[in-house]
């Protein structure tokens, strides 16, 4: 025990093997004066480099050296409260498991850490009281932005969630109906599905079926429109028969196919909306020894990983997911950074691949 201002506390302290207590020993921690001192740098300019403003390159490198050297930990929550910041950026997606939505993440995330944000990320499967679910939780755990792809969230729901300018909301690969107080940041997928469905046309086919996603989400009405705009340019008659819709999923590329093969006049041509559909398609086909592009053409959208490596290549409508990450990531510290003025869209070119 030892007296402190006339109060008796109880000192840390350990046995050692002999049984007797011994007092544990004290551990000074280095502060940013230790490390200014190291560095032959005055506290100011140390402050400076640790809240990300521009300093020497000499005194920089001093700086790190000395961190190192001491042992030097900054202390998150003691700076959020300085600056009002947590440092921290939400990210809200449907799913990790297809190549998009990873490749998207990593480049998102490492834009973020650069500029000295950690992210904290979460899925939603999808399930719509999930979404709802995390998006209440991320509007309420303190981060500085948040990123967020939606499903099936309306733009009531989002506004009772986000009231205005509470924090700075960037949608990625898909919009919501009626918010105009986001920004967003998308894939012009109507263009691109417009040119696959196209190239198509212009290879003779005339009787050409698209699997699709949900008719709710806002991607699949995207490439819906492609498709039925390619169609009417080249004066072809829509037929529901070759339209085959549903979860983004494998089964749903899987049984799609299935269906379009097994109508009495199939189609000649199928276009797969996503990677997971694509991914299902090509399943179909080789459980049913169907040829490709002998017996049926097929052009997908993403899953240029399988695509490229199987017998006969087929075409890619490939998303730019790097761009789309860094793009994301721009538009947050913009806003992070001060930025008041209107929603922004950016629409990102996709690349047709392996023709």
């Amino acid at each position: 025990y030892r007296k402190v201002k006339g109060a008796v506390i109880r000192s840390p302290s350990i046995i050692n093997a002999a049984g007797v207590q011994r007092p544990v020993p004290e551990v000074a921690m280095s502060t940013i004066r230790d490390v200014a001192k190291h560095a032959n740098v005055s506290v100011a300019t140390v402050s400076k480099y640790l809240n990300g403003g521009h300093v020497r390159e000499q005194k920089e490198q001093a700086i790190q050296a000395a961190m190192q050297e001491l042992e030097y930990q900054i202390n998150p929550y003691a700076k959020s409260l300085r600056t009002r910041r947590s440092m921290a950026v939400g990210i809200l997606l449907p799913s990790a498991l297809t190549p998009f939505f990873s490749n998207m993440l990593q480049s998102l995330d490492a834009s973020l850490r650069r500029a000295g944000y950690q992210t904290l990320v979460s899925f939603y499967r999808p399930d719509h009281g999930i979404e709802r679910e995390k998006l209440q939780f991320l509007s309420r755990a303190g981060i500085d932005a948040l990123a967020y792809t939606p499903e099936n969230i309306t733009a009531g729901e989002f506004q009772d969630i986000f009231s205005a300018g509470s924090m700075p909301v960037v949608l990625i690969d898909r919009m919501i109906a009626g918010i105009q107080t986001a920004d967003a940041v998308l894939v012009d997928s109507a263009a691109a599905v417009q040119a696959a469905v196209g190239r198509l046309i212009d290879r003779q086919h005339r009787r050409i079926a698209i699997i699709n996603g949900p008719p709710s989400v806002f991607t699949a009405k995207e490439r819906m429109a492609g498709y039925l705009h390619a169609l009417s340019e080249h004066t072809i008659a829509y037929d529901p028969d070759y339209v085959q819709s549903g979860e983004y999923a494998m089964r749903t590329g899987y049984q799609g196919f299935l269906k379009l093969m097994s109508l009495p006049q199939p189609p000649t041509a199928i276009i797969t909306m996503n990677y997971d559909l694509t991914l299902g398609a090509l399943t179909a086909a080789q459980e049913r020894s169907v040829r490709i592009p002998e017996e049926i053409a097929l052009f997908g959208f993403d899953c240029s990983d399988i695509c490229n490596v199987i017998a006969s290549p087929i075409p890619i409508i490939q998303q730019p997911e790097q761009e789309l990450g860094s793009q994301t990531a721009q538009f947050l510290l913009e806003r992070m950074n001060g930025y008041t003025g209107p929603a922004r869209l950016a629409k990102l070119h996709a690349a047709i691949i392996n023709e």
